[in-house]
C-alpha cells in the first residue's frame, strides 16, 4: 500500500511537471493555419466512423480486419488546405517544411478526431494491413505513433517539397533506402511485406543518431542544443518527433505517455525527453539536413 502510494504522489508530480512544459495551440503563431470544420465536413471525417472490414492476400496468406481511409482525408480536407500554400512552403529549408507539417498535421487531426486521434495500424496512406486487434482498430480514421512521426515526411514528399531519397522517414525514402542496403520489407502482420510502411522497428535503422539518452537519465542543455525540428525521438516500440515553437524545441506524438499527460499539446523536449527515458532509452534520429 505504502509503495502504491509513492508511486501515485510521484506520477502526479510528474504529470504536473509535464503539463507546466506544455503549449497551448491558440498562444503561437503557425505558419500553415486554416479554418474550423463545416458541419458536413465533419459528418463525413469524424473519430466514430468504423472502416470497411475486408479480407487481402499476401502469398499464400489470407489476413482479415479493419482498414483505414486517412487518404481520402488527405485528398478531401488536407490538400485543399496544403495547395495554396506550396509555393512558400518550397522556398523553405527541409528542416522548417518538415516542422510546419508536422505542427499542422497534428493539429488538423486533433481538430477532426479529437485529440486523442491514436489508431493502432493506421498511416496517412493506408499503407498497412488489416487489422483484428489494437487500441481503435475498428475506426477508419486516426494515426499511430509512427504513422504521426512519418506524416510530415509522407507530405513533404507527396507534395514533392523534399526529394524522398532525403525523407528516410518517408515509405518512398524506406523503399529507396531498402533497394540501397538489400532489406526487406517485413513490418506486415505476420512478418509480411507492408507496401513499406514505416513502423517503429524499422524507424529504429534509420537516418543518424544525434543523440541517445540511457534510461532514467536526465537531458542535459548540451543535449538539447543538438536537436532540430524533424528529429525522430524513441525506441522499437514508440517513436515521437522533435518541433520547434517561437525557436524553443518541443515534442509530439499520438499515443504514449508524454503528451496525453500534457492535455494533449506539444511539450518542452527536455521535460518530455526527460520523462521518456524513465522507463528505457531514448535514441533521437535525423534523416535531414543539418540547418545550423
Amino acid at each position: 500500500m505504502f509503495i502504491l502510494l509513492l508511486f501515485s504522489i510521484y506520477y502526479c508530480s510528474s504529470r504536473d511537471v509535464i503539463k507546466e512544459a506544455s503549449i497551448d495551440f491558440n498562444s503561437f503563431e503557425k505558419q500553415i493555419d486554416f479554418v474550423s470544420p463545416s458541419d458536413e465536413l465533419l459528418t463525413q471525417f469524424n473519430r466514430e466512423i468504423i472502416g470497411d472490414s475486408i479480407e487481402i492476400k499476401k502469398g499464400e496468406k489470407f489476413f482479415n480486419g479493419y482498414i483505414t481511409s486517412n487518404r481520402s482525408f488527405l485528398e478531401e480536407v488536407i490538400t485543399p488546405i496544403l495547395q495554396p500554400q506550396i509555393e512558400k512552403l518550397r522556398r523553405k529549408h527541409p528542416v522548417e517544411i518538415v516542422n510546419d507539417l508536422a505542427i499542422f498535421g497534428y493539429e488538423i487531426f486533433r481538430t477532426y478526431f479529437d485529440r486523442e486521434f491514436y489508431r493502432w495500424g493506421g498511416d496517412i496512406f493506408d499503407l498497412d494491413d488489416p487489422q483484428i486487434k489494437g487500441t481503435r482498430y475498428k475506426n477508419k480514421f486516426g494515426l499511430d505513433c509512427s504513422g504521426y512521426a512519418a506524416l510530415p515526411y509522407e507530405l513533404a514528399v507527396h507534395f514533392n517539397l523534399i526529394d524522398s531519397a532525403a525523407a528516410l522517414f518517408s515509405s518512398t525514402g524506406y523503399k529507396i533506402f531498402c533497394g540501397q542496403k538489400e532489406l526487406e520489407d517485413t513490418g506486415g502482420r505476420e512478418d509480411t511485406p507492408n507496401n513499406y510502411r514505416l513502423d517503429t522497428k524499422e524507424m529504429i535503422l534509420l537516418g543518424e543518431e544525434i543523440i541517445r539518452i540511457n534510461k532514467g537519465t536526465e537531458v542535459s542543455d548540451e543535449q538539447i542544443k543538438l536537436l532540430q525540428p524533424g528529429d525522430i525521438a524513441g525506441r522499437s516500440g514508440h517513436f515521437g518527433i522533435i518541433i520547434e515553437i517561437e525557436g524553443k524545441p518541443y515534442y509530439l506524438e499520438s499515443g504514449g505517455r508524454i503528451v496525453p499527460s500534457a492535455g494533449y499539446l506539444p511539450v518542452e523536449a527536455q521535460t518530455a525527453l526527460t520523462a521518456f527515458a524513465r522507463n528505457g532509452y531514448v535514441s533521437v534520429r535525423r534523416c535531414l539536413p543539418s540547418i545550423k
